[in-house]
C-alpha cells in the first residue's frame, strides 16, 4: 500500500502540469455554470430583502386630481386590500433651475424610506432629499421650491425648506433615471419627503396598497401573476367610481353654470342696450353741439356741455360695468374649462412593474443573466468535459506498462485503478472547489456591480446554492473519474503479460493524399509524417478540432453580443428616429393655454421642423405571462410628414412604408413578443384598462422601444372617437442635451403641457442597459479566452506526452530543435486552423441563438456579425497557439532522450 501511495505522489509530481490543466478546465466550467446561474437568484434575493424591509407596496392607486372622502371610503371597502396608506404628492421645481423634484408625504407602513444620513422631517418646514442629491445639497441647507407652471402655486404651504436628511426608497431604485414628470426637462432630478401637513391640498392624491393572499417572492410568476390579476380586477371598479365622481362634479358645475349663464345673458343684453342708448344720445348731442356752434347760441352750448359731461360720466359707469361683466364672463369660462377637463380625470391602479420603473428594470436585468445561464455554461462546460475526459483516458493509456507491472506483482485490479481514481477525483474536487468559490462569490459580485451601478442596491446577498455545487461536481466527476475508471477497466481486462508490452500500433493504411501522386511526391518527409499522423490519431484530431472550434465560437459569441448590442443605439437613433423631442399638450385645456403651448414650438428659433400628431401611452399584455409591453401610439394625418421624423421600413424588404386606412404599422419586437404577423390582430389597453383590437397592416424595423403607428382614418375606426392632435414631433437645429433640456423646460412651464419625451433620454436609458451587459460580456470573453488557452495547452501536452519516443528518436537522429518542435506543432497548427474555421460557423449560429434570449424586452438587435468579431477571435486563437507553442518548446527541449528510448525495455 505504501508503494502505491508513493507511486500516486510521484505521478502528481511528474505530471503536475496535466493535473493543473484538467483542474483549470473544470474550474472554468464550474465558474461559469455556477456564476451565471446563481447571480440572477442572488440579485432577486437581495431585492426581496430590501422590499421586505421597506414593506414595498404591491400597487399604487393614482388620481389625476385627488381622492375625496367618497373615494377613500370606496377604496377601504375593496376586499382584496390588506393595507391601505393614503399620501400626498406634488412635482415642483427647484427655484432658479430646470430641475424637477417629486415631493411626497412621508410613508407610514408601506414603501418606508431608508435614511442614509440625518433624520426624518419633524416640522412642516423640514425636508429629506433622495440620496442621489447628497453632495449637491447638504444637511441644514435651505432649498427653495416653486410651482411647475407659470403663475401657479407649488402645492406646498411653504416655499423654503430646511434639509434634515437623505434617504433611499425601494419605489425609486435607480439613481439617475428616477422617472418622468410634466415639470422641468421632463425627467425627475430627485425625490423628497415632507410631513403631510406641508401640502396645501385637503385630500390625498394617491394610495399605496398591499394585497391579501399574495405569496411568492418578487419577480416570481406566482407573485406577479397574482398581483396582475388583482390589479386587472380592481381597475374596472375604479373606472366606475371615477365616472360617478365625474358625474357629481359635472352636475355641481352645471348647477353653477346654469344661473351663471342666465346672469351673463341678462347682463350682456342690458350692457348692449345701455351701450346702444348711450351711443344714440352721444350722436344726438354731437349734432346739437355742431348746430349751436354754427348759430353761436352760447346759452345752448352751455346746456349741451352739461349734458355731455353727464353722458361721459354714464360712459365711465358703463365701462366699469362692462369690465365687471368681462370678469364674470371669464370666471364662468374657467368653470366651463373645468367642466371640459373633467374628461381628463383618471383613477388608475398600477402594480410594481408599472409605478416603479426601477423594479421592472432590475427584474429584467436578473432575467437576462438567467437567460445566459441557461445557454452559455452548457457550451462552455461541454468543451471542458470533452477535453478532461480525453486527458484522463490518455493518461491511463500512457500507464499501460506500469499497470501490467503492478498486476504482475500481485496487486488487485482495484488497487491498480486507485492511482487513476485518486488522481482524477482530486482534479475534479480541486476544479469544483475553486470554480465554486469563484462562481459563488467573484462572478456574481462582478455582474452585480456592473448591473447595479445605476441602482441603489449596494451589497449583493450571497447564497450557497448547494444544488449547483453538487451538479458541478457530478459533471466534473463524470468527466474525470468515470473516464479514468472506464479506461483502466478496459486495459485491465488484458493479461498482465500483454500489458507489460507496448500497445501494438494500429495497422497502417494509405491515406487519401497518398493516392494523389502529384501532391504526395512533392511533399518532404516532415509533411508526409504530419499527414499520416493526422489520420492515424483520429480521436486526438477530433478533440483538438472540437476544443478549438468551441473556444473560438465562445469568443465570437462574446464579441458578437457586445457588437450587436452596441449597434442598437446607432441604428435606432441614427437612422430611424429623426426627431429630438415629442411635446404633448392637453387638448381639453382652454384655447388660450393651448395656443401658448403651441407657440413655444411654432415661434422657437431653434426649431428646424415640427409636425402635429396624436400621441398616447398604451400597453399590451402577453398570454399566460405577467409581463407587459409599454407602447407609444402615434397617429399622423399622412405618411409623408411622419417620414421626416420616423423612418418606417418593412422589416423584411426594408422598403419605405405608408400608413393604411385598414390597419396599423407596429414595431418588429412588439410583433415578436405578441406572436403576431401581418394580417393578425393585437389587443391593446389604454391606461384606464379600456381595450381595443388593432389589425396589423405592416411590421416595421425598430431596434429600441415598442411603437404603433396609424393614420387618422384608422384611429377613428378603432377608437371610435374623433381625431384630435395633442402633440408635436419636433426636430431642433441645435440638439445638444442642454439645448433640448432648455426647450423641454420652456414647454413644460405652459399650463397645457402634459409631457415631453426626449429621444436623448431614451437613448441614454438604453445605453445604460447595454453598458451593463458589456461588462458582463467582458467577463465571458475573458473566460472563453482562458478556456481556449487551457484547451490548447492540454491537448498539445497530451500529444507530446504520447509521442515522447518519436521526439527522442528525432533528436537522436540529429533533427534541429525547430524541426522537432514543428514535427508536433505542424499538426497542431493544421488542426487549430480547421477548428478556427469550424468555430466561425458555430460562433455565428450560437451568437444568433444567444441574441434571441439576451436583449432587453424593449430592444432588438440586427442579425449577423461584423467582420471585426471573427478577425479578433482568430487573432486571439493564433496568439494563444503561439504562447502554448513556446511553452511546449521548453518541454520538448527538456525531454530525457535516454529515459524515453529505454522506457519499454
Amino acid at each position: 500500500m505504501k508503494t502505491l501511495n508513493k507511486n500516486i505522489r510521484r505521478e502528481f509530481k511528474m505530471s503536475l502540469g496535466r493535473f493543473l490543466s484538467v483542474s483549470a478546465l473544470l474550474m472554468l466550467g464550474v465558474f461559469i455554470l455556477i456564476g451565471l446561474n446563481v447571480t440572477g437568484p442572488n440579485m432577486r434575493r437581495t431585492a426581496q430583502t430590501a422590499y421586505d424591509k421597506s414593506n414595498l407596496a404591491d400597487a399604487k392607486i393614482i388620481a389625476s386630481s385627488n381622492l375625496n372622502q367618497s373615494d377613500q371610503k370606496f377604496l377601504k371597502n375593496l376586499k382584496q386590500i390588506k393595507q391601505l396608506n393614503f399620501g400626498f404628492s406634488k412635482d415642483v421645481l427647484i427655484k432658479h433651475s430646470q430641475h424637477a423634484l417629486r415631493t411626497e408625504s412621508v410613508p407610514t407602513s408601506l414603501s418606508k424610506m431608508t435614511l442614509t444620513k440625518g433624520h426624518r422631517p419633524r416640522t412642516t418646514q423640514q425636508i429629506v432629499l433622495s440620496d442621489n442629491l447628497r453632495g449637491k445639497y447638504h444637511l441644514n441647507e435651505s432649498i427653495n421650491l416653486t410651482g411647475t407652471k407659470k403663475d401657479t402655486a407649488s402645492g406646498l404651504k411653504n416655499k423654503s425648506f430646511k434639509i434634515v436628511g437623505f434617504v433611499n426608497s425601494t419605489e425609486y431604485l435607480k439613481k439617475d433615471n428616477i422617472g418622468n414628470t410634466t415639470a422641468g426637462t421632463g425627467q425627475l432630478y430627485g425625490f423628497a419627503y415632507l410631513k403631510k401637513q406641508a401640502f396645501s391640498a385637503d385630500n390625498p392624491n394617491f394610495a399605496r396598497l398591499s394585497f391579501k393572499n399574495v405569496s411568492g417572492n418578487a419577480y416570481s410568476k406566482k407573485y406577479e401573476n397574482k398581483v396582475s390579476n388583482i390589479v386587472e380586477s380592481i381597475q374596472p371598479k375604479l373606472n366606475q367610481q371615477n365616472k360617478k365622481q365625474i358625474a357629481k362634479l359635472r352636475s355641481k358645475i352645471n348647477r353653477k353654470l346654469s344661473p351663471g349663464n342666465k346672469k351673463i345673458k341678462i347682463s350682456a343684453a342690458k350692457l348692449s342696450l345701455a351701450k346702444s342708448t348711450l351711443q344714440t344720445k352721444q350722436a344726438q348731442l354731437s349734432t346739437q353741439i355742431k348746430q349751436a356752434e354754427v348759430t353761436g347760441n352760447n346759452t345752448a352750448l352751455t346746456q349741451l356741455s352739461s349734458q355731455e359731461a353727464q353722458l361721459n360720466n354714464q360712459s365711465k359707469i358703463l365701462k366699469s360695468e362692462e369690465s365687471a361683466f368681462l370678469k364674470s364672463k371669464n370666471k364662468l369660462q374657467q368653470v366651463q374649462d373645468k367642466k371640459k377637463q373633467l374628461n381628463n380625470m383618471t383613477l388608475t391602479i398600477q402594480g410594481r412593474n408599472d409605478y416603479n420603473e426601477g423594479y421592472n428594470n432590475y427584474g429584467e436585468d436578473a432575467q437576462r443573466i438567467d437567460s445566459l445561464g441557461k445557454s452559455f455554461p452548457a457550451f462552455f462546460f461541454l468543451i471542458a468535459i470533452l477535453v478532461s475526459f480525453t486527458t484522463m483516458r490518455r493518461m491511463v493509456e500512457e500507464k499501460r506498462i506500469e499497470m501490467g507491472t503492478l498486476r504482475a506483482l500481485g496487486y488487485s485490479k482495484a488497487e491498480v485503478m486507485r492511482e487513476f481514481i485518486v488522481y482524477s477525483f482530486l482534479a475534479a474536487l480541486l476544479g469544483t472547489i475553486l470554480g465554486s468559490i469563484l462562481g459563488l462569490i467573484t462572478l456574481p459580485r462582478i455582474i452585480f456591480n456592473a448591473y447595479t451601478a445605476n441602482f441603489t442596491f449596494t451589497k449583493l446577498q450571497l447564497n450557497l446554492h448547494p444544488w449547483y455545487i453538487v451538479l458541478s461536481f457530478l459533471l466534473a466527476f463524470l468527466s474525470t473519474v468515470l473516464s479514468s475508471w472506464l479506461a483502466s477497466r478496459k486495459e485491465l481486462k488484458t493479461d498482465p503479460a500483454q500489458l507489460m508490452l507496448p500497445k501494438p500500433p494500429a495497422g497502417g493504411s494509405r491515406i487519401l493524399l497518398e493516392k494523389i501522386n502529384f501532391i504526395w511526391h512533392h511533399l518532404n518527409f516532415s509533411y508526409k509524417v504530419t499527414a499520416r499522423n493526422l489520420f492515424r490519431y483520429k480521436g486526438r484530431m477530433l478533440m483538438t478540432i472540437v476544443g478549438v472550434a468551441g473556444a473560438t465560437a465562445l469568443m465570437i459569441t462574446g464579441f458578437g453580443i457586445k457588437d450587436s448590442l452596441n449597434t442598437i443605439v446607432e441604428r435606432q437613433f441614427g437612422h430611424i428616429s429623426q426627431y429630438d423631442i415629442i411635446t404633448a399638450y392637453n387638448p381639453d385645456e382652454s384655447t388660450q393655454n393651448i395656443n401658448r403651448a403651441k407657440n413655444v414650438v411654432r415661434n422657437s428659433n431653434n426649431v428646424k421642423r415640427f409636425n402635429g400628431a396624436y400621441f398616447e401611452n398604451i400597453y399590451a399584455t402577453r398570454n399566460n405571462d405577467y409581463a407587459r409591453e409599454d407602447i407609444s401610439l402615434t397617429v399622423s394625418k399622412n405618411s409623408q410628414q411622419l417620414n421626416h421624423y420616423i423612418k418606417l421600413q418593412d422589416y423584411q424588404s426594408h422598403k419605405a412604408l405608408k400608413l393604411s386606412n385598414n390597419g396599423a404599422i407596429i414595431s418588429q419586437k412588439l410583433a415578436n413578443l405578441q406572436n403576431v404577423t401581418v394580417g393578425g390582430k393585437i389587443k391593446i389597453h389604454e391606461t384606464d384598462g379600456t381595450t381595443h383590437k388593432i389589425k396589423i397592416a405592416r411590421i416595421t424595423t425598430m431596434y429600441a422601444g415598442h411603437y404603433i403607428y396609424m393614420n387618422q382614418a384608422y384611429y377613428q375606426k378603432v377608437f371610435n372617437q374623433k381625431y384630435q392632435a395633442n402633440a408635436y414631433l419636433v426636430s431642433l437645429k441645435k440638439n445638444s442635451k442642454e439645448q433640448v433640456n432648455n426647450f423641454a423646460a420652456k414647454f413644460n412651464r405652459q399650463e397645457a403641457a402634459v409631457q415631453t419625451i426626449q429621444s436623448q433620454e431614451t437613448k441614454s436609458t438604453i445605453t445604460n442597459i447595454l453598458s451593463n451587459l458589456n461588462n458582463l460580456i467582458l467577463v465571458l470573453v475573458l473566460s472563453a479566452s482562458l478556456l481556449s488557452l487551457v484547451v490548447l495547452y492540454t491537448l498539445t501536452n497530451i500529444n507530446i506526452s504520447e509521442r515522447v519516443r518519436e521526439l527522442s528518436t528525432l533528436k537522436v537522429l540529429g533533427f534541429y530543435p525547430n524541426e522537432v518542435l514543428m514535427y508536433i506543432y505542424r499538426e497542431t497548427n493544421i488542426l487549430t486552423g480547421i477548428g478556427i474555421v469550424l468555430g466561425l460557423g458555430f460562433g455565428y449560429a450560437f451568437h444568433g441563438y444567444i441574441m434571441k434570449l439576451l436583449p432587453p424586452a424593449t430592444a432588438m438587435v440586427a442579425p449577423g456579425l461584423s467582420w471585426s468579431n471573427p478577425i479578433i477571435s482568430v487573432i486571439l486563437m493564433i496568439i494563444f497557439s503561439l504562447v502554448v507553442m513556446m511553452m511546449m518548446n521548453q518541454k520538448i527541449k527538456n525531454i530525457d532522450m535516454l529515459e524515453a528510448l529505454k522506457s519499454v525495455d
